[in-house]
C-alpha cells in the first residue's frame, strides 16, 4: 500500500495540478473577479493569460514547478523555453509543490521574461525545444541568491502582477442574461479554422470558465500583442459586455436544415457593435438579412465565412503593427 501523501504523479499530471493550484491562488488572493485564459494547442509559448474582468490588462504566465516530498531550503528546476520572446507582460512563476499536503509552498519566484537570463542558468541548448535553462534558489526570506528578489507569497501572486485594484474605466454597454446559439459547436469550428490557417506565430486561449463574455483570446508570441473574440450563433451579446478596440464580435449561421454554414459572416471590432447594435440596457441586438442582395448598417462587416479565422489573425497582427506606427 501506498503511504498518504507520497504517491509521485507523472509529468504531466504533475504539471497539471501546479497549474490550477497556481489558478486558486490567484482567483482567492485577488478583490475582484478574475478572467483565466488556457492554451488550445500547446506551443510551449504561454501556460496562462490573466486580466481583472473587463480591464484587457492581460498579464501572461509560463508556470514551472517540481513537486518535493520533504521540505528543503533549496529548488532546482529544469526546463526548456522554445519560441521565448521576452516581453514585460509575460512572466515566470516558479513554484514548489509538497506532495505530502497537496500544497504549494511558499515562496514562490515570479520571474520577468525580460530577466531570465539573470536569474536563470542557461545549460544547453536543444535541437528542438529551444535552449534549456537550470532555475536554483534557496527558499530563506534572507536569500541572497540571484532569485532572492522575485521571492513572493503564493497568497500574494495576484498584487504582484501590478494590476490596479479596479477595472480600466469602461461603461458596460449590455448584460445579457439570455440563453443564446454561442457554445462549443461555433466556438470549435473556429478554433479549426484558427489552427489551419495558424502561422505558428499565434496562441489561441480559450477562458475558462466561459462567463467573460469573451470566448477566445490569442496572443502573437513575437509582439506580445493581444486581441480577443466572442462568436456569436445567434443576435444577442453574452454575459458582461466590455468594448475594446481589441476585442472582436463573429456572428455566424449555420443552417440546420441543409446542416451547412451561411457563406457570409459578419466581424467587427466590439467598439462599432456597441454604437450599431439595437437595444439598450441588459441586451444589444444583432439584426440582419440573410439575403448578400440586400445593403443595411452591416453590410461593411460582412466577410466569406471561410475567411472567418483568417480575419481574426489579420486583426491580431494589425492591432500590433498600428501602436508601432
Amino acid at each position: 500500500m501506498r503511504q498518504a501523501g507520497s504517491w509521485r504523479p507523472g509529468d504531466a499530471q504533475l504539471g497539471w495540478i501546479i497549474e490550477n493550484r497556481v489558478d486558486e491562488a490567484y482567483i482567492l488572493s485577488w478583490p475582484g473577479q478574475l478572467e483565466t485564459y488556457v492554451p488550445l494547442h500547446d506551443t510551449g509559448g504561454y501556460d496562462r493569460a490573466r486580466a481583472p474582468l473587463g480591464s484587457y490588462d492581460f498579464r501572461l504566465d509560463q508556470i514551472k514547478g517540481t513537486a518535493s516530498v520533504y521540505l528543503k531550503n533549496q529548488i532546482e528546476i529544469g526546463f526548456t523555453t522554445p519560441d521565448l520572446h521576452p516581453h514585460r507582460n509575460l512572466d515566470f512563476t516558479f513554484v514548489d509543490f509538497h506532495l505530502p499536503t497537496r500544497e504549494l509552498i511558499d515562496p514562490a519566484w515570479l520571474v520577468p521574461s525580460e530577466k531570465l537570463a539573470e536569474v536563470c542558468t542557461q545549460t544547453s541548448a536543444g535541437r528542438h525545444r529551444g535552449p534549456r535553462w537550470l532555475f536554483a534558489a534557496a527558499r530563506s526570506g534572507l536569500a541572497r541568491d540571484r532569485a532572492a528578489k522575485y521571492q513572493v507569497a503564493v497568497r500574494e501572486l495576484a498584487a504582484a502582477r501590478r494590476w490596479s485594484v479596479l477595472p480600466a474605466t469602461s461603461a458596460v454597454a449590455g448584460v445579457s442574461t439570455n440563453p443564446i446559439e454561442t457554445g462549443t459547436f461555433f466556438e470549435r469550428h473556429f478554433d479549426a479554422a484558427f489552427l489551419e490557417a495558424a502561422s505558428g506565430d499565434e496562441v489561441l486561449m480559450a477562458a475558462t470558465p466561459d462567463n467573460f463574455g469573451r470566448h477566445r483570446l490569442a496572443f502573437s508570441k513575437e509582439s506580445g500583442r493581444w486581441a480577443s473574440i466572442a462568436i456569436h450563433g445567434s443576435a444577442a451579446t453574452n454575459s458582461t459586455f466590455f468594448p475594446h478596440p481589441r476585442h472582436y464580435i463573429m456572428v455566424q449561421h449555420y443552417d440546420r436544415g441543409r446542416a451547412e454554414w451561411h457563406p457570409w459572416s459578419w466581424f467587427m471590432a466590439s467598439t462599432d457593435f456597441a454604437k450599431l447594435a439595437a437595444g439598450k440596457g441588459p441586451y444589444l441586438l444583432f439584426t440582419t438579412t440573410l439575403n448578400p442582395q440586400r445593403v443595411n448598417r452591416w453590410t461593411p462587416y460582412r466577410i466569406p465565412t471561410y475567411t472567418a479565422a483568417a480575419a481574426f489573425q489579420v486583426a491580431l497582427h494589425r492591432s500590433a503593427s498600428r501602436r508601432a506606427a
